[in-house]
Protein backbone atom coordinates (compact mmCIF):
# COMPACT_ATOMS: atom_id res chain seq x y z
CA UNK A 1 0.00 0.00 0.00
CA UNK A 2 1.30 3.36 -1.06
CA UNK A 3 -0.30 6.64 0.47
CA UNK A 4 -0.15 9.45 -2.02
CA UNK A 5 -0.20 13.38 -0.78
CA UNK A 6 -3.30 14.67 -1.82
CA UNK A 7 -4.46 18.77 -0.81
CA UNK A 8 -8.15 19.03 0.14
CA UNK A 9 -8.21 22.44 0.77
CA UNK A 10 -5.43 24.17 -0.70
CA UNK A 11 -7.08 27.72 0.50
CA UNK A 12 -7.01 26.97 3.98
CA UNK A 13 -6.38 30.40 5.59
CA UNK A 14 -4.11 31.44 8.00
CA UNK A 15 -7.34 32.72 10.59
CA UNK A 16 -8.30 29.10 10.37
CA UNK A 17 -5.89 26.99 11.18
CA UNK A 18 -5.85 25.66 14.94
CA UNK A 19 -9.91 25.87 14.84
CA UNK A 20 -12.48 23.32 15.72
CA UNK A 21 -12.64 21.68 11.90
CA UNK A 22 -16.75 21.31 12.72
CA UNK A 23 -16.87 25.19 13.00
CA UNK A 24 -14.92 25.83 9.49
CA UNK A 25 -16.95 23.69 8.29
CA UNK A 26 -20.07 24.52 9.23
CA UNK A 27 -18.48 28.39 8.32
CA UNK A 28 -17.62 27.10 4.75
CA UNK A 29 -21.21 25.12 3.92
CA UNK A 30 -23.27 27.84 5.74
CA UNK A 31 -24.45 25.58 8.30
CA UNK A 32 -24.85 25.33 12.38
CA UNK A 33 -21.95 24.00 14.20
CA UNK A 34 -24.36 21.64 15.51
CA UNK A 35 -25.32 20.24 11.81
CA UNK A 36 -21.77 20.27 11.03
CA UNK A 37 -21.22 17.80 14.51
CA UNK A 38 -24.24 15.52 12.90
CA UNK A 39 -22.87 15.46 9.75
CA UNK A 40 -19.27 13.77 10.84
CA UNK A 41 -21.30 11.54 13.45
CA UNK A 42 -21.65 8.87 10.77
CA UNK A 43 -18.42 8.22 9.45
CA UNK A 44 -17.44 8.47 13.54
CA UNK A 45 -20.04 6.10 13.68
CA UNK A 46 -18.25 3.47 11.35
CA UNK A 47 -15.06 4.11 12.51
CA UNK A 48 -16.05 3.22 16.32
CA UNK A 49 -17.85 -0.23 14.52
CA UNK A 50 -14.12 -1.39 13.95
CA UNK A 51 -12.38 0.29 17.11
CA UNK A 52 -11.77 3.38 16.12
CA UNK A 53 -12.63 6.64 18.26
CA UNK A 54 -12.50 9.42 15.59
CA UNK A 55 -13.55 12.70 17.89
CA UNK A 56 -14.39 14.91 14.85
CA UNK A 57 -15.21 17.86 17.39
CA UNK A 58 -11.40 17.76 18.83
CA UNK A 59 -10.09 17.79 15.23
CA UNK A 60 -8.01 21.05 14.48
CA UNK A 61 -8.08 22.85 10.98
CA UNK A 62 -4.20 22.02 9.24
CA UNK A 63 -3.03 23.25 6.44
CA UNK A 64 -1.42 19.43 5.90
CA UNK A 65 1.20 20.06 3.01
CA UNK A 66 3.89 19.96 5.85
CA UNK A 67 2.54 16.13 6.85
CA UNK A 68 2.25 15.14 3.16
CA UNK A 69 6.32 16.74 2.41
CA UNK A 70 7.06 14.52 6.20
CA UNK A 71 5.53 11.22 4.79
CA UNK A 72 7.32 11.52 1.61
CA UNK A 73 10.28 11.92 3.53
CA UNK A 74 8.63 8.70 6.02
CA UNK A 75 8.21 6.94 2.60
CA UNK A 76 11.93 7.79 0.95
CA UNK A 77 12.74 5.59 4.34
CA UNK A 78 10.03 2.62 3.40
CA UNK A 79 6.61 2.03 2.99
CA UNK A 80 6.48 0.61 6.27
CA UNK A 81 7.97 3.93 7.85
CA UNK A 82 5.15 5.97 6.03
CA UNK A 83 2.09 3.28 7.26
CA UNK A 84 3.67 4.00 10.55
CA UNK A 85 3.89 7.95 10.64
CA UNK A 86 0.65 7.66 8.52
CA UNK A 87 -1.45 5.84 11.63
CA UNK A 88 0.06 8.31 13.86
CA UNK A 89 -1.08 11.50 12.23
CA UNK A 90 -4.64 10.26 11.28
CA UNK A 91 -4.74 9.07 15.46
CA UNK A 92 -3.78 12.71 16.21
CA UNK A 93 -5.96 14.31 13.68
CA UNK A 94 -9.35 12.54 14.22
CA UNK A 95 -8.72 10.71 17.77
CA UNK A 96 -6.72 12.87 19.81
CA UNK A 97 -7.50 17.07 18.40
CA UNK A 98 -3.98 17.42 18.19
CA UNK A 99 -2.80 20.59 16.22
CA UNK A 100 -0.90 19.44 13.82
CA UNK A 101 0.10 22.81 12.59
CA UNK A 102 3.92 23.12 13.05
CA UNK A 103 6.95 21.28 13.38
CA UNK A 104 7.28 20.06 16.87
CA UNK A 105 3.37 17.95 16.68
CA UNK A 106 4.85 16.68 13.17
CA UNK A 107 7.96 15.58 14.73
CA UNK A 108 6.16 13.42 17.73
CA UNK A 109 4.00 11.73 16.13
CA UNK A 110 6.95 11.41 13.94
CA UNK A 111 9.25 9.70 17.22
CA UNK A 112 6.16 7.39 17.80
CA UNK A 113 6.37 6.18 14.84
CA UNK A 114 10.13 4.86 15.41
CA UNK A 115 11.66 7.97 13.30
CA UNK A 116 14.39 10.44 14.56
CA UNK A 117 12.71 13.15 15.57
CA UNK A 118 15.25 15.54 14.77
CA UNK A 119 15.68 14.57 11.00
CA UNK A 120 11.37 14.50 11.02
CA UNK A 121 11.93 18.33 12.77
CA UNK A 122 14.44 19.78 10.07
CA UNK A 123 12.10 18.19 6.97
CA UNK A 124 8.59 19.58 8.64
CA UNK A 125 10.37 23.14 8.95
CA UNK A 126 11.64 23.22 5.76
CA UNK A 127 9.53 23.77 2.86
CA UNK A 128 11.25 23.08 -0.07
CA UNK A 129 12.43 19.07 1.03
CA UNK A 130 10.17 16.65 -0.28
CA UNK A 131 7.88 19.42 -1.63
CA UNK A 132 8.53 18.27 -5.65
CA UNK A 133 7.45 14.48 -4.55
CA UNK A 134 4.30 16.31 -3.05
CA UNK A 135 3.93 18.46 -6.01
CA UNK A 136 4.32 15.05 -8.15
CA UNK A 137 1.13 13.09 -6.30
CA UNK A 138 -1.01 16.25 -6.66
CA UNK A 139 -0.33 15.88 -10.41
CA UNK A 140 -1.07 12.26 -10.18
CA UNK A 141 -3.93 13.06 -8.46
CA UNK A 142 -5.10 15.48 -11.15
CA UNK A 143 -4.53 13.11 -14.22
CA UNK A 144 -6.95 11.03 -12.68
CA UNK A 145 -9.97 13.35 -11.75
CA UNK A 146 -9.23 13.07 -8.08
CA UNK A 147 -11.65 15.12 -6.22
CA UNK A 148 -11.77 13.83 -2.36
CA UNK A 149 -10.73 11.39 -0.50
CA UNK A 150 -10.48 8.56 -0.06
CA UNK A 151 -9.71 7.54 -3.44
CA UNK A 152 -8.10 4.24 -3.99
CA UNK A 153 -5.83 3.15 -6.85
CA UNK A 154 -5.32 -0.65 -7.84
CA UNK A 155 -2.50 -2.02 -10.15
CA UNK A 156 -2.84 1.75 -11.65
CA UNK A 157 -5.95 0.65 -13.62
CA UNK A 158 -9.37 0.66 -11.24
CA UNK A 159 -9.97 3.64 -9.35
CA UNK A 160 -12.88 3.54 -6.09
CA UNK A 161 -13.82 7.07 -5.18
CA UNK A 162 -15.11 7.20 -0.92
CA UNK A 163 -16.23 4.26 1.36
CA UNK A 164 -17.13 1.40 -0.94
CA UNK A 165 -18.48 -1.97 0.55
CA UNK A 166 -15.79 -4.72 0.91
CA UNK A 167 -17.34 -6.62 -1.93
CA UNK A 168 -16.11 -3.30 -4.47
CA UNK A 169 -12.91 -3.18 -3.04
CA UNK A 170 -12.06 -7.36 -3.36
CA UNK A 171 -14.00 -7.07 -7.39
CA UNK A 172 -11.92 -4.22 -7.76
CA UNK A 173 -8.51 -6.17 -6.87
CA UNK A 174 -9.69 -9.65 -8.80
CA UNK A 175 -10.02 -6.95 -12.01
CA UNK A 176 -7.13 -5.33 -11.80
CA UNK A 177 -4.97 -8.25 -11.23
CA UNK A 178 -6.82 -10.28 -14.11
CA UNK A 179 -6.03 -7.22 -16.39
CA UNK A 180 -2.69 -7.09 -15.00
CA UNK A 181 -2.02 -10.90 -16.55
Amino acid sequence: IRFRSFVLDPTVADSDLGTPSTVNLAAKKGMSVADAERMTQAVAYRASQVGIQMEFTKAKVVRTRDAHRLLQWARAQSLEAAARLKEELMRDYFCEGVNLNGANALADAAARAGLDREAAHAVASDPTVFNDEVESDVAYAQKLNVRGVPFFVFNNRIGLSGAQPVATFAAAMRESMEAAQ
